[in-house]
């Protein structure tokens, strides 16, 4: 196993974004933590995860986070929040259900559309690059 602390905290949202992601990222480090939460996750799916509405792992090294709250824009912390019940309630988790890696991406799989990516991340900056509709279509395929 790799080097995070287990069980490895999750927000519903971050989910959908480890679909697409491609080692870009707000900030080189975030990028960097970013990979290393990805490759543990694809690697692994017996871990052991908390899936949660609130600042994760991957949310420890971003530039936006401070004092655990995402300051990207004026609304940002509420969105996201948002955006995290949204995903958790479509996937039939409720905040902080521990379950592992590979529950997590059966339900992604069997319960999140393209069109259901497209309207819970239309107001994201990364879906336009077409990366996370590809990831959902490779999950599926799996």
């Amino acid at each position: 196993m790799g080097s995070l602390a287990h069980p490895v905290r999750i927000r519903g949202h971050h989910l959908l974004c480890m679909l697409g992601f491609r080692g870009l990222g707000y900030s080189v480090d975030f990028a960097a933590a970013m990979d290393e939460v990805v490759k543990e996750f694809r690697a692994n799916p017996a871990l052991a995860v908390i899936v949660v509405t609130e600042c994760d792992v991957i949310c420890g090294s971003c530039p936006h986070n401070k004092g655990s709250r995402c300051l990207k824009k004026e609304d940002s912390y509420e969105r996201v929040k948002s955006k995290d019940a949204d995903v958790l309630d479509t996937l039939g988790f409720k905040p902080e259900t521990q379950t592992t890696v590979g529950d997590a991406w059966k339900r992604v799989k069997e319960r999140i559309s393209v069109e259901d990516l497209k309207e819970m991340c239309r107001k994201c900056e990364w879906l336009g690059l077409g990366y996370c509709v590809d990831g959902l279509a490779k999950l599926k395929l799996d």
